[in-house]
């Protein structure tokens, strides 16, 4: 993995003063990059032949009516945390691995509750045009298995076991992270809803500290 990479990734993806797992197959990757790469390269799509074009993952799943956003590579991690600052939650998991199989249909159902919801297609399932109601969570999937994730896996995000879910915002970083097992799914769903309602509880607070600043203001004038 580029050195530049994989130094962003860890001050992006890695909660704050959090040290990076290393790998000894890792550093003599990074020690053989000469770390040379434009920062523009890193928000690339992999998918577009247009280069210098970033497209948003939320658009990759547009074209394909998915709400689930699978990542390839670890550039592709990069542009799924940073989209915006909604909750992201990943799955990593492994091709041989029976538990990720069973928990992968569970998975896709809570996807499906949270994520963004499409305009209805036509007869012949043309993509939708675009996104009917925004969600309040993104999801997205990486196999570990893949040759350019695996030292992403053990080097950067350390997980080991799976499948193993990962929660981030693109202004705080990783906020969890940890196994779950098909048997412990719930674990999952009480996460994310418990994340959700501090959401909704810091928005209203800011929304009452604004309004007591009119109210203030207010008051001053009419001295």
């Amino acid at each position: 993995m580029n050195t530049c990479l994989w130094l962003l990734l860890c001050s992006i993806i890695l909660p704050r003063g959090a040290t990076p797992f290393v790998t000894s197959s890792s550093v003599a990757a990074r020690g053989a990059d000469d770390g040379r790469i434009q920062q523009t390269q890193l928000f690339v799509s992999s998918t577009t032949s247009t280069p210098n074009v970033w497209v948003p993952p939320s658009q990759r799943l547009l074209e394909t009516r998915s709400t689930i956003f699978k990542i390839q590579q670890p550039e592709e991690l990069l542009d799924f945390i940073s989209e915006d600052d909604r909750l992201c939650v990943i799955k990593v998991y492994a091709s041989w691995c029976q538990a990720c199989k069973k928990f992968d249909l569970r998975y896709r159902k809570l996807a499906s509750k949270y994520s963004d919801k499409y305009t209805t297609t036509n007869a012949k399932g043309t993509p939708p045009a675009e996104i009917k109601q925004q969600g309040k969570i993104r999801f997205a999937e990486l196999q570990y298995d893949n040759a350019q994730n695996e030292d992403l896996c053990d080097s950067v995000l350390g997980t080991t076991s799976f499948p193993y879910i990962l929660i981030y915002k693109r202004q705080e970083g990783k906020i969890r992270g940890f196994h779950c097992t098909p048997a412990k799914f719930q674990l999952l769903v009480n996460t994310v809803e418990e994340l959700l309602v501090e959401e909704e509880e810091e928005s209203c607070g800011v929304d009452d500290s604004l309004q007591k600043q009119v109210i203030d203001l207010g008051l001053a004038d009419r001295r």
